[in-house]
């Protein structure tokens, strides 16, 4: 091979490394649940009302790779019962914002993705995402239900990862305040239900 080659060779190599530093450099972690709290230093906990009710942990034997935890979320969403008569309300909520304005700027980004199992398969959610104008609120844009984003139509018993447009939530991406899990009386038959799912490597992409 003579210099030219090696040259023109050389060149490819250096543009695709670039390349693939450019999509790595365009991925934030928002939570790999290695740890309490998320990657931007806010509070993460559950929200309820009764008679709905979750529990959180991280648990160190189900992850997404080689190594780590995943966030184990076991719920039971009521169909009857309490305000409204709707069952009441649980979930899950990770604070992005830093300080009481400072919202994170996410309009770089087109994705939010996570991986995702149950376990025993046919769990259902949705993801909430709030801006300043719905944090004010205390609520949330909600996505459609998980399995629309899920290669099987469907939460498994294997890990998949979802992958949700930033557009498809209607929110000033500029101005995002929290990221939430969210079991609302839609993502089931009877208005209500029960499950565990494990969720990991939430970012934005």
């Amino acid at each position: 091979m003579g210099t030219k080659s090696f040259f023109l060779v050389g060149l490819s190599l250096l543009a695709v490394g670039v390349q693939c530093g450019a999509e790595e450099a365009n991925v934030r972690v928002i939570d790999n649940f290695e740890k309490q709290g998320n990657t931007f230093g806010g509070r993460s906990s559950t929200y309820m009302q009764q008679p709905s009710g979750v529990v959180a942990r991280r648990n160190k034997d189900v992850f997404f790779g080689d190594s780590g935890k995943s966030l184990e979320l076991r719920y039971k969403k009521a169909a009857e019962g309490g305000p409204y008569g709707k069952g009441g309300w649980c979930g899950y909520y990770s604070v992005i914002k830093q300080g009481p304005r400072k919202y994170f700027d996410a309009s770089a980004y087109t994705y939010l993705t996570f991986q995702v199992k149950g376990a025993k398969g046919g769990e259902s959610f949705k993801i909430g995402v709030a801006d300043e104008s719905w944090d004010q609120r205390e609520d949330s844009m909600k996505s459609e239900k998980v399995g629309v984003y899920l290669e099987a139509g469907k939460v498994t018993t294997e890990w998949q990862k979802a992958k949700i447009p930033l557009e498809d939530f209607w929110v000033d991406t500029k101005k995002l305040a929290s990221i939430a899990v969210c079991f609302e009386a839609e993502c089931f038959a009877e208005g209500g239900g029960k499950g565990t799912v494990y969720i990991d490597d939430l970012q934005f992409e």
